[in-house]
């Protein structure tokens, strides 16, 4: 099914389902091309790299000293192009798409998606990231990593992804993409004369063509410290990277990492540079292991151990951050449930523990209703170096809502839902 563009057009929006099946009405992932946009000067974050033109939302900026943010007011025409649905095939596989998890876009078109089809006759559904160029007249799909993909380097045991455990970003001004991966153990090693296997996660991308582990979990394994926790002693590895890994200036990861000291669960938001290097391979002196990211380790931008700004207590919780050009965004509260302190924060991508400027926070006023403060804040965050839109509450109204188990996703996951909530489960939202 060919997807014709305008050059000319910029890509403005996506709209996505969520992964639910298809035996209801055909499902699909929709571009918007903008005959009209409004675009915006780059703010002191943005790298050389574009920002996209778009029509500005209700968004706090900032870069800019205005007390009160006004949106543009403008009209945009919309011309909606398919860029899949359930009549694709998926790459190298005779199936056709059949659920799609949010799509991510640069400033140029690119979309990258997470999309899976359906299992067939007792065997797995085809599951992985996906790209398309729709600034071309025709693009294919092609594929970044499905189940057939053998995991990058480190990788002595040719591993195979299982799946891509949330949805990919993309970089804003480059083609980079990054996604979660989770993976059979794909490193074997000597520790304490038994062997050992290790490295079941980690975030991969392609700043430099091929497919490179920017983050795994492999930084207890000699050899792969700059994998680790930072600052940590013997080196402690990532048990998981929560949420989707966002990717910036062309090869810089940020993310949330969580991660385990004498039992105690441990949180932060990282970012780690990647370079066109091999690294060494731990197995044979001088010996190198390529493709790779280079040697260049995990910074810090906040963790467990920072003081919130304005506070007398430390992040309990964080949030996975949203980058854009050397800049950052994240949520961290000192208590996720009940939160008393904490707000969004904007971090320079520069040295270790960059200065965090606070941007909204708990108790703070919100805008156009007088009196009202902010109880709760939202950890989705969307931050194009100068802009950032986030979702806030106020108020004590609660609502119970029910919830229903999904019917596709993890197979454990979806078993143990429907088996302990068969008609779903309430949840109070604000």
């Amino acid at each position: 099914m060919p997807v014709s563009t305008d050059a000319r057009r910029v890509p403005l929006s996506f709209r996505a389902p969520a992964l639910i099946p298809s035996n209801g009405p055909r499902l699909a992932l929709l571009v918007a091309i903008g005959l009209v946009a409004c675009s915006a000067e780059p703010g002191p974050l943005t790298s050389a790299a574009p920002s996209p033109p778009a029509p500005r939302a209700a968004a706090l900026d900032p870069t800019s000293t205005t007390a009160e943010q006004r949106p543009a007011t403008i009209t945009p025409t919309f011309d909606w192009r398919v860029v899949v649905d359930n009549d694709f095939q998926v790459p190298g596989d005779g199936r056709k798409f059949n659920s799609y998890n949010q799509p991510s876009v640069n400033a140029r078109g690119l979309v990258a998606f997470r999309a899976r089809s359906r299992g067939g006759s007792g065997g797995e559904p085809a599951h992985g990231v996906y790209l398309r160029d729709m600034s071309l007249a025709e693009p294919p799909i092609a594929k970044l990593f499905d189940r057939e993909t053998e995991v990058p380097e480190p990788n002595d045991l040719c591993t195979k992804f299982v799946e891509p455990p949330s949805f990919p970003r993309i970089d804003l001004g480059s083609d980079t993409v990054a996604s979660r991966g989770n993976h059979p153990p794909v490193w074997e090693y000597l520790a304490n004369d038994a062997t050992t296997r290790a490295g079941t996660t980690g975030i991969y991308t392609n700043p430099f063509g091929a497919l490179v582990a920017g983050a795994s979990s492999l930084g207890a394994v000699p050899g792969f410290g700059f994998f680790a926790v930072p600052g940590s002693e013997p080196p402690i590895k990532f048990d998981v990277f929560p949420g989707a890994p966002a990717v910036t200036d062309g090869a810089t990861l940020v993310f949330k990492g969580n991660y385990t000291v004498d039992g105690a669960g441990k949180t932060g938001v990282y970012y780690r540079t990647l370079a066109n290097a091999p690294i060494l391979d731990p197995r044979g002196e001088g010996s190198s292991i390529a493709p790779a990211g280079g040697l260049g380790p995990v910074r810090v931008i906040a963790d467990t151990a920072t003081r919130i700004p304005g506070c007398d207590v430390s992040f309990g919780s964080t949030a996975p951050p949203s980058a854009a050009g050397r800049g950052a965004v994240f949520a961290g509260f000192d208590n996720e449930e009940k939160p008393s302190c904490g707000g969004i924060y904007l971090a320079r991508l520069s040295g270790e523990r960059p200065r965090l400027t606070r941007l909204v926070q708990i108790g703070g006023p919100v805008p156009g209703e007088v009196g009202a403060t902010f109880n709760r804040l939202g950890e989705g965050l969307s931050f194009d170096g100068r802009f950032v839109a986030f979702w806030g509450a106020w108020g004590t109204e609660i609502r119970t809502i029910t919830i229903q188990c999904p019917n596709e996703g993890n197979k454990a996951r979806v078993a143990d839902c429907k088996a302990n909530h068969p008609n779903g489960y309430a949840a109070e939202v604000p």
